[in-house]
């Protein structure tokens, strides 16, 4: 048996948001503006940032929750999508956002079986290293 790797994409968005928080949240996608994927930064030749367009309501979310998540998690994780790849065709299956949200293909009955183990791995480490952030976060509101 040979080795996996993660097949994901790691996106880390330009925040805050031009237009607000609220601009596209009853829309199908949020358009936002792309800074780095896997680590390289995105090459604006034109001048202009390029953007993607995510699944809502979890974009939204987390363009809303930015503020608040931000001095717990930091800037880079708190702007942080990872998608999640087919093991083997390397189509999109599920996209984790920093508030935990998990959007997956719509005709997936199970997305987790769609993914190598290195990458499955990798989908439970995340969500755990946000889940202690986010108590975190919630910790902080409940001083309040």
């Amino acid at each position: 048996m040979k080795p996996t790797k993660k097949k994901k994409n790691t996106y880390v968005i330009k925040q805050p948001v031009l237009g607000g928080d609220s601009a596209f949240e009853l829309c199908q996608s949020t358009p936002l503006a792309v800074v780095t994927i896997n680590g390289k930064p995105v090459d604006n030749k034109s001048g202009w940032l390029t953007s993607l367009d995510f699944p809502n309501p979890a974009a939204a979310n987390m363009v809303k929750s930015f503020e608040k998540l931000k001095p717990i998690m930091g800037e880079k994780l708190a702007s942080t999508i990872i998608e999640y790849l087919d093991k083997e065709t390397g189509d999109p299956v599920a996209m984790l956002f920093p508030t935990n949200e998990v959007m997956t293909r719509g005709d997936l009955a199970d997305f987790l079986k769609c993914l190598n183990h290195k990458t499955r791995q990798d989908f439970f480490r995340q969500i755990k290293i946000r889940d202690n952030l986010l108590y975190k976060v919630i910790e902080k509101q409940n001083q309040k």
